[in-house]
């Protein structure tokens, strides 16, 4: 059985009860799982095989061991030059959040095999809400509302994704076929007070993501409602709607029309979802996992190829930001900014550490 390699991860009072403490714990939670026993401290442990310090704004010190450090938050010339500091005086590779944080330091000189990034992990406690359709007509036994369209469009297709919320008489015989598709239905059929009934339908109308009219017979009031609450539109381009300037979000006219716009909205919600589906906490564990171990093991140089693996992509080439630093460079006169890097400087350590016990 290989035996667990020690990683102590520094944590100053500085940067406990929020997000990086958070971070903190997550690693701690999985890094194991890579072959890391975790211990958490204020200070760096000479026992342990690496420190890593969960900011890089306190790494400034004599380091008796292997060490790496949280790169974050570079927003002015002064920690960039920190940063730059401590990967020639110790530290042996910062962990960014971000690739641009790697390109940024690149451009200030900063040595590239001394550069690492992890993208962050998230606790996938937030889900997608339901897209919100929209719709307040009432329907007629002509069916020049041309409702079967979205009977033909529960047919084609899963609605898991959708909630409609339908305001109107008629939509009794609509309702199960939707729902029979996945979707969750909202019904108002409507009172003998239309006036009460129209208050609480603009109520609603703001929380619709899209709203949807398929008749062909000159326009709808509703959509008038609709965009003056800025909703999205999946309308007809007929009547009084082709007279509102870019009013109309998906123009849709056949059941192929129909069907197009509703598979690209649910499409597109489940491509953002899928941009950090990958990114778990285990995953950011991970990957300093990788880092670690290359160090201890001699293989600094591999980092980039490590990581790039570990992310599923080619190693990527880091491309200088010319303009990065000058972005920051009116920072320099910053009071605060120069206050708070006089207080980094190791011998003023002890003063700042005064002035926020008083």
């Amino acid at each position: 059985m290989v035996k667990s390699r020690r990683v102590h991860l520094v944590l100053t009072d500085d940067n406990k009860s929020w997000i990086i403490e958070k971070m903190a714990a997550r690693i701690a939670e999985y890094a194991p799982q890579y072959g890391f026993d975790v211990t958490v401290g204020e200070t760096e442990n000479a026992d342990a095989d690496i420190n890593h310090w969960m900011s890089y704004a306190f790494a400034n010190v004599p380091h008796n061991t292997p060490a790496t450090m949280l790169i974050t938050h570079l927003d002015d010339p002064y920690k960039v030059g920190l940063v730059k500091d401590e990967l020639t005086s110790g530290v042996d590779v910062g962990i960014a959040l971000s690739s641009h944080t790697c390109d940024m330091l690149v451009a200030a000189a900063v040595e590239e095999e001394a550069l690492a990034f992890v993208v962050p992990g998230h606790d996938f406690a937030a889900t997608p809400r339901r897209i919100v359709i929209g719709l307040t007509t009432r329907l007629y036994a002509d069916g020049r509302k041309r409702e079967f369209m979205l009977v033909d469009l529960a047919r084609s297709m899963r609605l898991d994704g959708f909630r409609f919320e339908i305001f109107g008489l008629g939509w009794e015989d609509v309702i199960p076929k939707l729902e029979q598709a996945g979707a969750e239905v909202a019904y108002w059929p409507g009172t003998d007070d239309y006036r009460g009934d129209y208050v609480e339908m603009m109520s609603r109308v703001p929380g619709f993501d899209y709203y949807v009219y398929l008749g062909r017979d000159e326009g709808s009031l509703g959509t008038l409602d609709a965009l003056a609450a800025g909703v999205k539109t999946i309308v007809t381009p007929q009547g009084f709607h082709v007279d509102l300037p870019g009013g109309i979000t998906h123009p849709v006219w056949s059941q192929d029309d129909l069907e197009t716009v509703f598979r690209e909205i649910a499409a597109e919600a489940e491509r953002r979802a899928a941009s950090v589906a990958g990114l778990s906490w285990a995953a950011y564990a991970e990957g300093h996992a990788i880092v670690w171990h290359a160090i201890l093991d001699g293989r600094k140089g591999e980092i980039a190829e490590l990581l790039a693996a570990h992310r599923g992509a080619g190693v990527r080439e880091i491309k200088p930001i010319g303009e990065a630093r000058a972005v920051m460079l009116w920072r320099l006169l910053s009071p605060r900014r120069i206050l708070s890097k006089l207080g980094h400087i190791p011998l003023l350590k002890p003063v700042r550490a005064w002035v926020k016990r008083r």
